[in-house]
């Protein structure tokens, strides 16, 4: 997934890099996990969600600014801003002692990189790219869930995310002529200098021929990052390169100090709060992983 390398091919004076591209890969969500915690109370066990895979469209849209220094080994300074797409309409079943579950469910998840760094330029065609990354993400969930048995049921499942943090990356890039650049782009570790905040929401609603339940929470999120990238690029026309990537990120996230409530009917359900707070608070990815492509175009300024 994917913050990007921040140039991927080198850069002339001044310049402003202009970046968007297209992902196709798998993308899987903390709060599938969390999702099946909620219903081994109700004696009900979730199949893997389904249509983890697909193509995200105007994928880390952004650009990157680089201010040409040129002392000794530091040849540019450069700050960047990447955004982040990706939409997924998963469906799955799930089986209890006496029906089946038909579930379905639309995810977004939306992340923002702003990235700070230094171009280090050692020899005239490799290039070190640290950098530090602020980094702002957001999930929504809203689910439908269908029971066919006993109870039979209607029910609706909103799970909301968001988190900042801050993190430490590194790029490398090799070019192998005047047209054609390896590049790999790795983030090491976080957060770093700022602390991941957030918030976690969940609220899931059932009615059902043996009456209804509500379970809520509500509380801090927190999360780190783990990315590795690695691709090429090639100069098509001057200015305008393309290029191709793979990609593999984890977000680890979790919520802090939720408060959780569940209940069956107008009764209190001991069992359904304990699962709900364990559902909040259990450590859980984000992954994504797959292929992008995409292009650049450099504005000198």
């Amino acid at each position: 997934m994917t913050t990007s390398v921040d140039a991927q091919g080198k850069v002339e004076g001044n310049t402003l890099r202009v970046k968007g591209g297209l992902f196709l890969g798998s993308l899987r969500t903390d709060l599938e996990k969390r999702n099946f915690y909620n219903d081994i109370v109700r004696t009900e066990y979730n199949q893997e969600w389904q249509n983890n895979q697909g193509l995200s469209l105007i994928n880390d849209w952004g650009f990157d600014y680089f201010q040409s220094i040129n002392a000794g080994i530091l040849s540019n300074l450069f700050v960047g801003l990447h955004l982040n797409r990706f939409g997924r309409g998963y469906e799955w079943n799930s089986f209890y002692p006496t029906g089946l579950g038909i579930k379905e469910a639309d995810y977004r998840l939306l992340y923002s990189d702003i990235n700070f760094g230094v171009t280090l330029s050692p020899t005239s065609n490799f290039r070190i790219l640290p950098k530090y990354v602020l980094r702002s993400i957001s999930q929504t969930m809203e689910g439908s869930y269908l029971g066919l048995g006993a109870p039979a049921y209607l029910g609706q499942d909103t799970k909301n995310t968001t988190g900042t943090s801050g993190l430490l990356g590194v790029g490398f890039e090799f070019d192998l002529n005047d047209r054609a650049t390896l590049f790999a782009d790795f983030l090491l570790f976080g957060p770093f200098l700022l602390n991941s905040t957030g918030s976690y929401s969940s609220e899931q609603f059932r009615v059902s021929n043996a009456g209804a339940s509500f379970n809520y929470a509500n509380g801090g999120y927190t999360f780190n990052s783990e990315k590795l990238s690695f691709g090429a690029s090639i100069v098509v026309v001057p200015k305008l390169r393309l290029f191709l990537s793979f990609e593999r990120e984890y977000m680890n996230a979790k919520a802090q100090s939720p408060i959780a409530l569940s209940f069956d009917g107008n009764q209190f359900s001991t069992l359904g709060t304990l699962m709900e707070f364990v559902s909040a608070t259990a450590e859980h990815r984000i992954e994504v992983s797959g292929l992008k492509f995409g292009a650049t175009y450099d504005l000198n300024l």
